[in-house]
């Protein structure tokens, strides 16, 4: 249960990074946001979805369960706070909600990453090649 939950999680923040993407212009145009670090910010929040989408799939145990709960209370914190501050400042609300993913989303990207990787098994996807006839130790 607890790995479809990070599934699901992990599909959240690609559809998330998908919609920032697609609603770029819009939202540069119409709402102000700087569109550099919107983009860029997309980028980190879809690295995270993919890290997090890989680890439900090859580890998903509930040991990192605690960091999609720190993520997701400080985006709720931080969407909360850059509410308030769009009533007065509309582009510091924009650099404080995608500053925050973008440091964050990076940040649990890197924890997933090494949490799908099986114990005993090297960080890339590469096979290694045995010892063998054509090859040596």
């Amino acid at each position: 249960m607890v790995r479809l939950g990070f599934l699901a999680d992990g599909v959240w923040k690609a559809l998330v990074g998908v919609a920032m993407l697609a609603l770029l212009r819009a939202l540069v145009d119409e709402l102000g946001a700087p569109g550099w670090l919107l983009g860029v910010t997309a980028a980190a929040v879809l690295a995270s979805a993919a890290a997090e989408a890989a680890y439900a799939v090859r580890n998903g145990a509930g040991t990192h369960t605690k960091y999609l709960v720190a993520y997701d209370s400080g985006w709720v914190l931080v969407s909360v706070l850059a509410l308030v501050l769009a009533r007065s400042d509309v582009g510091l609300a924009w650099v404080l909600w995608l500053g925050y993913q973008l440091v964050a989303a990076p940040l649990l990207a890197v924890i997933f990453a090494r949490g799908a990787r099986v114990e005993g098994t090297p960080a890339s996807t590469v096979p290694r090649r045995r010892p063998g006839r054509y090859w040596r130790a």
